[in-house]
């Protein structure tokens, strides 16, 4: 099968064994793979994986082969990405996102940017009607970012900070703004901004000065937000977070920075605040969202590449105003 690989010398389209279908797993015929952060930082080699590597895990597809009755072959669906080992303290307890021996599509075995990935069962989700593979692949990154407003609390009409205006930080934004929070995107990109006012975000803040800062400390009685989302993956988002969060508030970190970043304890401390990590979140409410329409994803698409343009869909997705590009199977 037509694969793009990352070995030590970077990324080609090679020939690879289609997977097997082994009792309760499921092949899918990938139709539509999504280019992530994770994805770049691994072909740049800033996070370490296992070399080769067939990268991607926003993936979209038909259901090539299955070994169990209830997912029937032909139905369009999207993967949960991690395969727990389904025996520790997590998974009994329900968290096998966090099982220490989860192996994660893409990451830590071969994904989905080849034309077929073999899942377990119990990690596919069918698309609903009128959501194509297109839309499928924003599957998992809305889910996690739904995850991150269930984690930090959403008030109506609160204000929420979102650090980063880049493809992440545009979906945890309009997350937010549909459960009725009172949103503020702060980025360093003009482009990227202007899109977060196309799809309906209309607080943006260029974060170029503190006058940022000023602004949404007005809007909060001059405390700042009890929510800040960190987007950006870089140690400056991280900084810029604990300069505006209100004593006592909240700092979800959504982003991988792929290294370590210093934070100010003390500043943790005195101002008592809760740091949150959040990875992972609910792929049936997230389906549900794009069914009814409620997050535009379509305009966050930049541009799509076939799979034997790979290497250049991921040299385009580092440009400035780049948002979404999908590799299409």
């Amino acid at each position: 099968m037509h694969s793009l690989v990352l070995t030590q010398d970077g990324l080609q389209v090679a020939d690879m064994p289609r997977p097997p279908v082994m009792p309760g797993e499921v092949r899918i015929e990938v139709r539509a793979v999504g280019v992530c952060g994770t994805d770049i930082q691994i072909w740049q080699g800033e996070k370490e994986a296992p070399l080769p590597l067939i990268l991607g895990h926003e993936i979209s597809g038909v259901v090539h082969k299955s070994s169990v009755n209830d997912i029937e072959e032909g139905m369009m669906v999207t993967t949960e990405v991690d395969i727990p080992c389904g025996r520790c303290w997590y998974c009994k307890r329900g968290h096998s996102h966090i099982c220490p021996k989860r192996k994660t599509l893409g990451i830590d075995v071969d994904g989905g940017m080849a034309e077929y990935v073999s899942v377990p069962a119990s990690l596919i989700h069918p698309l609903p009607e009128d959501v194509g593979t297109q839309t499928g692949v924003f599957a998992e990154p809305l889910a996690s970012a739904i995850g991150t407003a269930k984690r930090t609390g959403i008030r109506e009409n609160e204000s929420v900070a979102i650090i980063g205006s880049g493809r992440l930080g545009l979906l945890v934004a309009q997350v937010y703004d549909a459960y009725g929070a009172n949103v503020y995107v702060v980025g360093r990109n003009k482009w990227q901004l202007g899109l977060a006012r196309r799809v309906g975000l209309r607080n943006t803040l260029l974060a170029h000065d503190d006058d940022w800062i000023r602004e949404i400390k007005t809007a909060t009685q001059g405390v700042g937000p009890r929510v800040v989302v960190e987007c950006t993956g870089t140690p400056k988002g991280a900084q810029m977070a604990l300069e505006v969060v209100r004593s006592r508030g909240i700092i979800a970190l959504k982003s991988l920075h792929g290294k370590e970043v210093p934070l100010n304890t003390d500043r943790i401390v005195m101002k008592e605040l809760r740091i949150v990590g959040s990875s992972r979140g609910p792929y049936d409410e997230a389906l549900d969202m794009l069914q009814k329409g409620r997050i535009e994803v379509n305009r966050l698409i930049s541009k799509e590449f076939p799979l034997e343009e790979g290497e250049e869909a991921f040299r385009h997705s580092t440009k400035p105003e780049t948002t979404k590009v999908i590799v299409r199977i």
